[in-house]
C-alpha cells in the first residue's frame, strides 16, 4: 500500500511505502519532511469520520443477515475519500488559514495504491473489536481469513442502521479504517516542540476555545453539518502540536493507563536519563534523578534539556502506545549527545520488533551509521554470525531487517524538492548529504594537520 503526496508546497512528489515498518526521512533542512510528517500524521488518523456511498451496500446486507461482505472496491472508496478528507483539512492540519492554503498548497493531491495483495493481506487478519455509540454498545467480529463481517449490538440493528445516521457513519470508518490498516490504532507524532509542550501546557491550552473556533470556521454556511463540526478544529497550532497539547493537559487521566510498552519507557528512564518521569495526581509532570532523595522530585521546568525532550516518548510509551501505531518523530536527535543517538537508533528498532511501525526524519549522522549497523548485524545474525554481535551488545530484538526498511532522502533541485527512495540491502544505505560533509571535514581537518606539522617542522 503506497501513499502519493504531491504538490506539497515544493514536493513535487513523495510516495511513502505503508507497509514498512521502519520509514527514514533525510535531506537537507528546508526540503519539506515535515510538510510529509503532517500529512502522513492527518492521514493515518483514527478520528476521521465522513459519508461514503458504499455505507448503504453495507447497511442493507446487515439489515437482512447481520453481516457482510467487505469487498475491496469498500475499501477503496474508504481511501477515495479519506484522501478527500485530507485536502479539505489541510489548513488545520498545519495551522493556516484558507487564503494561506490556496497560496501554498491550492494544487496540493493524495492518493493510496491498494492492490490485490493488500486486500488479501488485510483479509488474513482477524477482527474482534468493540465501540459504544451513546448508550449503544456495538461488537465487530471478521475470522481470519474470512471477508464476512458481522456487527451486533444491545440494539435493534436494523433500527440503529437507519436511524443513526452519523453513528453510522462513525461506525463504518473505524470499521473500513480497521481493515484497511489492519489496525484500530493511531499516529501520534513527537514534534520538535515537545520539549517545550509539558512546561508551557497551561499557556498553550486550547481546549476552552476549540469548539467555538470549529463552530466559528462553520458560522457562514445556511446548514451546519455536524461531521464537518467534528472533523474540523482550532487553526492555532498544527494538527501534530494540537494532538500533544491534548496529552499534555489530560495527563491526570492518561496517567491512569498502563501501555504494554511501558517496558520500553523504563528502559529509556534507566539507560538515558537516569532517573523516572513522573506524573503527579493533578496532571502535572515531574522528574527524579537516580541520585536524588527519594521525596524530592524536579519540577519540570528545571528539568535538563534532554529529559524535557525524551518525556513525551517516555510518557507515550507507558500510558498510550497501541500495537500497530505508527510514531512519528521528528529530529529525535534534538538536544542529545551522541551516545544517546545511538542507543535511541536501538530503541526505534526494538519497538518496530515489538508491533510499532517508526517514520524518522533525521540529520544525525549517529543515528544513520547506528541503523546501518543494526541492518548489518541482522544480516549475520540470519547467517548464523552470532558471536560478534553478542560481542558488541547487539540483541535480537534490536536488530534490522533490510526489507523492513525504507529510506526517503529529500532533495532540492531548482525550485522543487524531488524525493527519492534510496536503495537499502544487507549492508545499509547511504545518506550522501551526510557523507559528504564529514568527507569534506575530515579532508580539511587532514590538511590544516599537515599544515601545522610543517610549520612546527620549520621551526625546529
Amino acid at each position: 500500500m503506497i501513499l502519493t503526496i504531491e504538490n506539497l508546497g515544493v514536493i513535487k512528489q513523495v510516495r511513502i511505502d505503508l507497509n514498512k515498518k521502519f520509514t527514514l526521512f533525510c535531506g537537507r533542512n528546508n526540503t519539506g519532511k515535515t510538510y510529509a510528517s503532517y500529512i502522513l500524521q492527518a492521514f493515518l488518523n483514527p478520528d476521521a469520520y465522513f459519508s461514503i456511498d458504499c455505507f448503504q451496500r453495507m447497511t442493507d446486507q446487515l439489515v437482512e443477515s447481520g453481516s457482510f461482505r467487505m469487498e475491496k472496491s469498500f475499501v477503496e472508496d474508504y481511501f477515495k475519500a479519506l484522501c478527500a478528507y485530507v485536502k479539505k483539512q489541510t489548513g488545520s492540519i498545519f495551522g493556516i488559514s484558507d487564503v494561506t492554503v490556496k497560496k501554498l498548497f491550492d494544487r496540493l493531491d493524495v492518493s493510496v495504491e491498494y492492490t490485490d495483495q493488500d486486500f488479501e493481506d488485510s483479509s488474513s487478519n482477524e477482527i474482534k473489536s468493540s465501540m459504544t455509540l451513546g448508550q449503544n454498545l456495538l461488537s465487530i467480529t471478521k475470522p481470519a481469513g474470512s471477508d464476512e463481517v458481522r456487527i451486533e449490538g444491545n440494539v435493534d440493528m436494523p433500527a440503529f442502521l437507519h436511524q443513526a445516521g452519523f453513528g453510522t457513519s462513525i461506525l463504518f470508518c473505524s470499521l473500513l479504517r480497521h481493515f484497511a490498516f489492519r489496525s484500530a490504532a493511531g499516529a501520534p507524532m513527537l514534534t520538535v516542540e515537545r520539549n517545550s509542550i509539558y512546561t508551557f501546557k497551561t499557556e498553550l491550552s486550547l481546549s476552552r476555545n476549540e469548539l467555538i473556533d470549529r463552530i466559528q470556521q462553520q458560522s457562514d454556511r445556511a446548514e451546519i453539518d455536524i461531521l464537518d463540526i467534528v472533523n474540523s478544529s482550532s487553526r492555532r497550532y498544527p494538527q501534530a502540536v494540537r494532538s500533544s497539547l491534548r496529552i499534555a493537559n489530560d495527563l491526570e487521566n492518561i496517567q491512569k493507563y498502563a501501555s504494554p510498552y511501558a517496558d520500553m519507557a523504563s528502559l529509556l528512564e534507566k539507560d538515558l536519563l537516569h532517573g523516572e518521569v513522573n506524573v503527579t495526581k493533578n496532571g502535572d509532570v515531574e522528574f527524579h534523578g537516580q541520585h536524588m532523595l527519594k521525596a524530592r522530585r524536579l519540577p519540570f521546568h528545571l528539568s535538563s534539556s534532554i529529559v524535557k525532550t525524551m518525556a513525551s516518548l517516555v510518557i507515550y510509551l507507558r500510558h498510550i502506545a497501541t500495537p500497530g501505531d505508527t510514531l512519528i518523530i521528528d529530529e529525535p536527535e534534538m538536544n542529545f549527545h551522541p551516545d544517546v543517538q545511538v542507543i535511541l537508533a536501538r530503541v526505534f528498532a526494538m519497538l518496530t520488533a515489538k508491533g510499532l511501525r517508526i517514520v524518522v526524519s533525521t540529520h544525525s549522522d549517529y543515528v544513520v551509521r547506528e541503523l546501518n549497523n543494526l541492518i548489518m548485524a541482522k544480516a549475520l545474525q540470519k547467517n548464523g554470525c552470532v558471536d560478534l554481535l553478542h560481542e558488541m551488545q547487539y540483541e535480537e530484538g534490536m536488530l534490522l531487517d533490510y526489507k523492513d526498511v525504507e529510506v526517503l532522502f529529500f532533495e532540492q533541485i531548482k525550485n522543487w524538492v524531488h524525493v527519492k527512495s534510496i536503495p537499502v540491502d544487507e549492508v545499509g544505505f547511504a545518506v550522501t548529504t551526510i557523507d559528504d560533509t564529514i568527507m569534506q571535514q575530515n579532508e580539511r581537518a587532514e590538511r590544516l594537520y599537515a599544515a601545522l606539522e610543517s610549520l612546527t617542522d620549520s621551526h625546529e
